[in-house]
């Protein structure tokens, strides 16, 4: 009876607060994170002034990889206090970091005004910015996971996607309506500060919405039962090798393909295929909106068939049409073909992410998910992520072809379809534990 009484069931209010917590502060947080790649022609021709303009562009980018460096610092350091003192703790923690260090960034002066400096400020505030989305996402879907019931997991935590896109989704939209809005002298003078200075307000509302919502109810119930364990990170790494290894190979391709895909896409239409910033910029938005579209059907499609059925044709897709798809959008001048094929893009990438979100989650028991999770997630982030557009930029520049871009990234995608098929688990119907 005392178990029964301890055993916390989410009522349709607390899932819907939970989910707001968890889906505002991320979509806030990532808005924060992706401004540095929508401005990267800015941020390049502001901090590394260069005589060859890609040389400039991938020290920027360079510079956002280091951001990658920080989030296994992030991921070890949040995971294992998620896991001892709770996701909503850390959840609070990580937005408010966030947003101060972008707010650094949009007040920093630029290199002609105080030097060298300003681009080793930048490189701080990156690492900051790294660290908080280290202990970011992790949380977030653990925090997602642990209020949802088994018949909707799939679902509710494919919105830490959707949230993580709809912040990427605002950015590309400052980036839209400030290039077009200002001159292109205007927009690399002052004009893209203002979408960084407003990172500070989103990560205000961020934390006071999560500050006020309960902690998960299987993290309390393990925390009155005292199974929470002292050392998280250790028996995560002791006790599931084979799961950290699969979340390693897992997520390296899937995260080449969401920057290159959601967010690099940008840069890649106005400099490689010269269709100007305005261009780029509106079709990284289509991609994004379409990719929110597909991922809760994808969750809600995980819920029903499993998750390794979406992996499978997520990746599989991705292997076989990526290099199709980039030749076919470097062929076309029309606006409505380069929506059309983006849009195919994202969507076969939404099957993906609808599954592996919430199997790599359910890979590890409640005391050790968080550490689990982020351990190997953002070290893999890190390795394939957080280069992923300074290798396809040089890459081009190496090969003098834009194709560079798909074949790198349909590479990596073959190697998620390879860990889905021989070291993935189908992990429907596991309990969290």
């Amino acid at each position: 009876m005392q178990a029964a009484a301890t055993t916390k069931v989410p009522q349709p209010t607390s899932m819907r607060g939970a989910l707001l917590a968890g889906v505002a502060g991320n979509m806030l947080e990532w808005f924060d994170y992706s401004l540095y790649g929508f401005f990267a022609s800015v941020i390049s021709a502001n901090f590394f002034p260069a005589k060859d303009p890609i040389v400039g562009l991938m020290i920027t980018f360079l510079v956002f990889g280091l951001g990658f460096v920080a989030r296994p610092v992030g991921g070890f350091l949040f995971g294992h206090y998620a896991d001892r003192i709770g996701r909503k703790n850390v959840l609070a923690i990580t937005v408010i970091l966030m947003g101060g260090s972008t707010l650094i960034m949009g007040l920093l002066p630029s290199y002609a005004r105080i030097g060298v400096a300003a681009p080793i400020i930048l490189t701080f505030a990156r690492l900051l910015q790294g660290t908080a989305a280290g202990g970011e996402f992790g949380s977030c879907v653990s925090f997602l996971a642990e209020y949802a019931t088994p018949r909707n997991r799939a679902f509710i935590v494919s919105w830490s996607q959707v949230s993580a896109a709809a912040g990427l989704l605002l950015g590309a939209l400052w980036g839209t309506a400030l290039s077009s809005l200002l001159s292109q002298p205007q927009l690399y003078s002052w004009g893209w500060r203002i979408a960084f200075i407003f990172g500070i307000v989103v990560a205000l509302a961020g934390y006071i919405i999560r500050k006020n919502v309960d902690e998960t109810p299987v993290f309390q119930q393990k925390t009155e039962s005292d199974a929470l364990s002292q050392a998280p990170l250790v028996d995560a790494f002791r006790n599931y090798k084979k799961e950290l290894i699969t979340v390693f190979f897992l997520v390296g391709g899937s995260n080449v393909t969401y920057w290159l895909v959601l967010n690099f896409m940008s840069t890649y239409i106005s400099r490689f295929l010269k269709l100007g910033m305005t261009t780029g910029f509106s079709l990284t938005v289509v991609t994004l909106v379409a990719f929110m579209a597909g991922v809760p059907l994808a969750g809600h499609l995980a819920d029903r068939f499993g998750r390794k059925p979406l992996m499978l044709a997520g990746s599989g897709g991705l292997t076989f049409l990526g290099y199709p798809l980039f030749k076919a959008l470097a062929r076309t001048s029309s606006y409505g073909e380069m929506a059309g094929i983006v849009i195919v893009l994202a969507l076969i990438f939404a099957l993906y992410i609808g599954g592996f979100t919430v199997g790599i989650s359910e890979l590890f028991p409640t005391n050790v998910r968080c550490s689990g999770f982020s351990m190997a997630y953002q070290v893999s982030s890190a390795v394939f992520g957080g280069t992923a557009m300074a290798t396809v930029t040089w890459l081009i520049r190496a090969s003098g072809s834009n194709m560079a871009v798909p074949m790198y990234m349909s590479g990596l995608m073959f190697v998620c379809l390879l860990a889905t098929v021989f070291l993935f688990p189908e992990t429907k119907d596991r309990p969290l534990g």
